[in-house]
């Protein structure tokens, strides 16, 4: 019997030392904001599918890692709504997002007409709503466009989409469901007075070969693809705004921020986000193109703009 008494009584004991550190492990993580530099602090950040997104989780990542936060990175979660509700779910603590994209397909609203700013504070007051936090926004887009090669650009004298409308015959190229958007060959008709154009369709990513090979003359181009590199193809301004903005942050939940160190963290998304431009997203979506892991493409970057050490944060 005492045998029995001195089992129950280690049995006892044993659970109430695992409740014990469990519930220090549950404090570690609400309390991480007073913890030293270093200490692991837990975030999962979500991307969508395509490779510039995972370039994206891939540079937070690899920054917050080395200033001591534990990044479990979820790529290929899905488009925009789909990451939003996983957030809201508590299936991820942040994502990565295009602004434009939020104001259009999460908060419906309309993004034609406006410029970044604008658009960037609108998404700002639509998640301030739902509870979440934007980053700064990066200085690069990667919104719709419209190209032609650039020697048809040349000979025709054109800078702006609304030069086509003096092209005639002239032959657009795009994924099909282009044809009937507003945000596409519908709105350059509205906005820009093009007509009379015979619309190709042809399905996204081989646009650019169609380009090449004369089967069109411009194509509906996304401003930081890969095949941008060369300088082979120019992309025409859009001064009306028709497509919008679509800079990218990251959207993390408030929930998130108050229990780990918020200024930091931000600190750390921001540092990366100021250093991605048009050009370096092209080059860093070419050599993810051409076979290299984001992973090291990533590392590669970060190393060539010192943010692979920690950020001297005061």
């Amino acid at each position: 019997m005492r045998s029995l008494r001195r089992s129950a009584g280690l049995l006892l004991s044993v659970l109430l030392l695992g409740s014990l550190m469990a519930a220090c492990g549950e404090s570690s993580e609400r309390d991480a904001s007073s913890q030293p530099q270093g200490a692991t602090l837990r975030v999962r950040i979500g991307t969508q599918e395509f490779p510039e997104a995972q370039i994206l989780g891939e540079l937070w990542r690899q920054a917050l890692a080395v200033n001591g936060y534990t990044v479990d990175l979820r790529k290929g979660i899905g488009p925009a709504e789909d990451l939003d509700q996983a957030l809201k779910d508590g299936d991820i603590d942040g994502y990565v997002a295009y602004t434009g994209t939020v104001l259009s397909i999460v908060a419906g609203e309309e993004v034609s007409g406006l410029d970044p700013d604008e658009t960037y504070d609108r998404a700002k007051d639509f998640y301030a709503g739902q509870d979440m936090v934007m980053s700064e926004m990066t200085p690069f887009e990667n919104k719709d466009a419209i190209a032609t090669t650039a020697a048809y650009a040349e000979s025709n004298q054109l800078a702006a989409i609304g030069d086509l409308a003096d092209v005639e015959g002239l032959r657009l190229g795009a994924r099909p469901e282009f044809e009937d958007l507003q945000l596409g060959l519908t709105g350059l008709s509205d906005v820009y007075g093009l007509s009379g154009v015979e619309f190709v369709p042809i399905e996204l990513g081989e646009q650019y070969a169609a380009l090449a090979d004369g089967q069109v003359d411009a194509v509906d181009a996304f401003t930081t693809d890969p095949q941008l590199e060369d300088g082979d193809v120019r992309l025409l301004e859009d001064p009306e705004r028709l497509f919008g903005s679509q800079n990218v942050v990251m959207v993390v939940g408030q929930d998130k921020l108050d229990s780990i160190d918020a200024d930091a963290f931000v600190a750390v998304v921001d540092a990366v986000n100021r250093t991605l431009t048009e050009k370096t997203m092209v080059d860093l979506n070419a050599q993810v193109t051409a076979g290299r892991d984001e992973r090291q493409v990533a590392a590669g970057f970060l190393r060539s703009v010192d943010l692979m050490t920690p950020l001297d944060l005061g």
